[in-house]
């Protein structure tokens, strides 16, 4: 039904249901196709793998820092700690890896006919915020109800879900770029998950950034990473430093790169159509 007002339609509500039910189908057998390619089971497995992986992260150095007797850099929970730094690293490590794989050329020859790259980035952006939040919210929730960790239940939920979608939007674009790239050098594939996986030292997750020297806060300033995961961190600690958190530049460069990353698949993509 088409509402009329005097200066014309506003909105058909048919064509938003048609519309929005089209997006549904779409979304949901990309879901069918890509668990049937990755045999099913095997393809949720890999999504909890994904996010059981950084309780493993927080458990080892949590292990390690207690045997060399190390106390928390803030704050009383050594475990708390590591975790508002590894969670908000790790879900822009997997975003960016997942997402270079849906984009790449071989991906693009499988498509649907209704189907657009953006479809991709969505279904996999949705299972990422599924997994992810079921993740944390056992391990928080065990800080809090098995560790008497009451810090554990963030005073500001808002803030730590913002900080959260803004990382992930950073993984999401990351990963386009690195679709973009491995079509041009394929061997990007094999050297983007070690850079990422080496970011983790870069950004945070067992120190306090405001902490380092002058002359190097500076230079770690310049990954985004970093002020994500002080960003998350400021709903769990209200007095955390804030002196290397930028919201603006995390988010800058987000869009930046999502902006770049999405013009740049367009115009390769049509590329490897004509070749075809």
């Amino acid at each position: 039904m088409t509402q009329t007002y005097p200066n014309g339609p506003i909105y058909d509500a048919g064509r938003l249901r048609l519309a929005l039910g089209n997006q549904f189908n779409v979304l949901s057998a990309l879901l069918a196709r890509e668990a049937r390619m990755r045999h099913g089971q095997n393809f949720a497995l890999g999504y909890l793998a994904s996010g059981i992986e950084p309780l493993i992260i927080v458990g080892t150095i949590g292990l390690l820092f207690s045997a060399l007797s190390r106390t928390p850099p803030y704050g009383s929970s050594l475990l708390l700690f590591i975790g508002t730094g590894v969670f908000p690293i790790y879900l822009f490590i997997h975003a960016s890896l997942r997402l270079r794989q849906p984009l790449n050329a071989v991906a693009q020859r499988q498509r649907f006919p209704i189907e657009r790259p953006f479809d991709h980035i969505l279904v996999h952006a949705l299972l990422h915020v599924l997994s992810g939040t079921l993740v944390a919210v056992l391990f928080f929730g065990s800080l809090y109800l098995f560790f008497g960790v009451n810090a554990a239940i963030p005073g500001e939920p808002v803030t730590a879900i913002v900080a959260l979608l803004v990382v992930l939007l950073l993984g999401i674009a990351t990963g386009i770029c690195n679709s973009v790239i491995a079509r041009i050098l394929p061997a990007w594939d094999l050297i983007w998950p070690a850079i990422a996986r080496a970011s983790l030292h870069f950004s945070g997750p067992y120190f306090v950034a405001a902490y380092l020297p002058p002359g190097s806060r500076w230079y770690f300033a310049l990954n985004p990473v970093i002020h994500g995961v002080n960003w998350f961190r400021h709903a769990f600690y209200p007095f955390y430093p804030n002196q290397l958190t930028d919201h603006a530049y995390i988010l800058t460069v987000a869009v930046g790169l999502l902006f770049l990353g999405l013009l740049l698949e367009a115009g390769t993509r049509r590329h490897l159509e004509e070749k075809d």
